[in-house]
């Protein structure tokens, strides 16, 4: 007597991977929106005073890129690369952007973090 038996195995590696892609970007997002909102407060008024509301975040695309914060206005690069300038406004000044990020990097690995593990 013989016994045939014909075992398939399927994964869905291939859509568990995506699902993780697609929470990584949005946390990469979300941790983006946040950053924004903490350097806004930090961020110079520039020389016409719009540097603040020129700030926008870029989306991900691909998790190994990430998101990005910019600023339009013209002024954005020098005024962040400069700190040595005397800024006018108690709390303002060079590096906003990186300052803010670097003395909030816990929260905001924490926020990609649990979309993650949503």
């Amino acid at each position: 007597m013989a016994v045939n038996v014909n075992v398939t195995v399927t994964s869905n590696i291939h859509e568990a991977l995506a699902d993780a892609t697609k929470r990584l970007l949005r946390g990469e997002d979300k941790a983006a929106e946040r950053l924004l909102a903490l350097a806004i407060p930090v961020t110079p008024l520039g020389d016409t005073g719009h540097l603040r509301g020129s700030g926008d975040v870029v989306r991900a695309t691909d998790p190994e890129e990430g998101s990005a914060v910019t600023f339009s206005q013209p002024q954005a690069a020098r005024l962040h690369e400069h700190p040595e300038y005397s800024f006018t406004e108690p709390g303002t000044g060079g590096k906003y952007l990186e300052r803010s990020a670097l003395s909030n990097k816990a929260e905001l690995g924490a926020i990609i973090g649990k979309e993650v593990r949503s």
